[in-house]
């Protein structure tokens, strides 16, 4: 069984006054990308904001995209670990496991709609690779093995159909709360996400369930 995954460690070590700095970097750019934008934030404004100069946040960073790769790869960790826990987990049901997560996952998104209603589409971009630059494509990769890893030990158990090999109900899986989540950030949070994350994983994980499952 794998235990959960530490946070994957940051490409620049910069002892502890770099790590402040970035620390007030980050906290800023999310702030501004969730009051006016990620498109009409500038590194002069997350400057200005972080009280840093504007080579200090270039020095950290290099570039509005590497901040926002670490924006989405610090999200992007908290699903992986939630997946780590859930595969951790080897004794409840997997759907029951997998309608937990989704829920969590969404009262995490929840928490900040502003911010999230900015980078979301980006994480949706962000391809399952080793090899992309930044650190978000790294932990999408590992969030989406951790999934399949769960739907694959479903199967063995005897709990979803094996009709689809693992990745693909999870391809599946991914996509369609992936959607999900969008939708809702674009409809200014009209409902619960938490309860329409595990609506909407319902849809397709009764479906793939090799007997009736009590909702």
């Amino acid at each position: 069984m794998r235990p959960p995954l530490p946070p994957s460690p940051s490409r620049r070590s910069s002892g502890p006054s770099g790590d402040a700095s970035r620390l007030a970097i980050l906290d800023a750019a999310r702030d501004l990308f969730s009051a006016q934008g990620l498109h009409a934030t500038s590194m002069n404004d997350i400057a200005a904001r972080a009280h840093v100069s504007r080579a200090t946040v270039f020095n950290q960073f290099g570039s509005k995209q590497l901040i926002l790769d670490a924006i989405m790869a610090g999200s992007l960790t908290v699903y992986r670990n939630l997946l780590a826990e859930g595969l951790a987990d080897g004794t409840t049901p997997t759907i029951d496991l997998l309608k937990r997560l989704f829920s969590n996952m969404g009262h995490g998104v929840e928490r900040n709609q502003p911010m999230h209603k900015e980078i979301f589409g980006e994480i949706r971009r962000v391809p399952m690779s080793l090899d992309a630059p930044g650190l978000s494509p790294v932990i999408r990769k590992e969030a989406f093995d951790l999934l399949t890893e769960i739907i694959s030990r479903g199967q063995k158990r005897g709990e979803l159909s094996t009709r689809f090999p693992p990745e693909t109900v999870a391809l599946a899986l991914d996509s369609l709360l992936s959607g999900a989540i969008l939708h809702w950030l674009h409809r200014a949070g009209d409902a619960a996400l938490a309860a329409l994350l595990v609506e909407v994983s319902e849809v397709l994980l009764e479906g793939a369930a090799t007997r009736p499952h009590p909702r």
